[in-house]
């Protein structure tokens, strides 16, 4: 995981304290995140996706840019994150906008992921019907050879890369006894200043 030394405001720098402590204690997807969209007609749907990068802008992660979670982030631009880890007792909400990045970092990205991974988005149809998983998993096998046998590296295709979450509200959460969880909210202003405030569990 990137995580760029210039993040120094201070509800990002919490929220990198709590992954890093996180990935330290080597739990399981440690970096996966839920993500909520709502689509054109309001109705949301939310999924398990993988952090990739924080840094001072927000929070990264890489989506197939035709998928259900696409169509509803073309329709409607505001998310919701949520991050929770049960051996830590802790919880992270992000409220913001999002966008995707440029081509030149989500070809980085997709550059340095296994070849079969690349294979993999190249041919995903990502939330359509499939004849079968069997011929899925068929079709990845083959162009994997294909561009074993060609020693060639494949070119990400534009129907994927990577999204970045720009946050506007990141609420802390850390669970307390007899339910007293402490819970600290941070809003950015118009100056992009953040203000915290304390919040009743």
């Amino acid at each position: 995981m990137l995580i760029h030394s210039d993040i120094t405001s201070e509800p990002l720098l919490r929220v990198v304290e709590i992954l890093n402590k996180a990935m330290t204690r080597n739990l399981v997807d440690w970096n996966a995140m839920n993500i909520a969209t709502v689509n054109s007609v309001g109705q949301p749907s939310s999924r398990m996706v993988l952090l990739k990068k924080i840094d001072e802008r927000g929070f990264v992660f890489y989506s197939n840019f035709k998928s259900k979670k696409g169509k509803e982030i073309d329709s409607n631009n505001l998310v919701a994150l949520n991050f929770w880890w049960r051996e830590l007792k802790e919880q992270i909400r992000v409220e913001g906008s999002i966008k995707k990045l440029s081509s030149k970092e989500s070809d980085d990205y997709f550059n340095s992921r296994p070849l079969q991974s690349r294979v993999a988005a190249i041919l995903s149809r990502q939330s359509e019907e499939i004849e079968s998983y069997d011929k899925l998993n068929d079709e990845i096998k083959k162009l994997t050879r294909e561009f074993e046998n060609k020693n060639e590296e494949p070119v990400r295709p534009e129907h994927c890369g990577l999204y970045l979450v720009s946050p506007k509200t990141i609420e802390i959460w850390k669970e307390g006894d007899f339910r007293t969880h402490f819970r600290e909210k941070f809003i950015k202003k118009d100056n992009n200043v953040w203000q915290s405030s304390f919040l009743s569990p």
